[in-house]
């Protein structure tokens, strides 16, 4: 199917399904980012205390 055969539906099913995707993996950016940040803090507060 050619893209100026394709219906409207058919070209909102394709994008509603890229926003999906597309969500998905910034769920999972967004963890990582997460997880990342929780030990910058974890290791700042172990020096932190060190200092003390």
């Amino acid at each position: 199917m050619s893209h100026t055969n394709k219906t409207n539906k058919d070209i909102k099913d394709i994008l509603m399904n890229g926003y999906i995707e597309m969500s998905e993996i910034n769920l999972e950016e967004a963890n990582l980012c997460v997880k990342s940040d929780n030990e910058a803090y974890r290791v700042y507060e172990e020096k932190l205390t060190e200092c003390e």
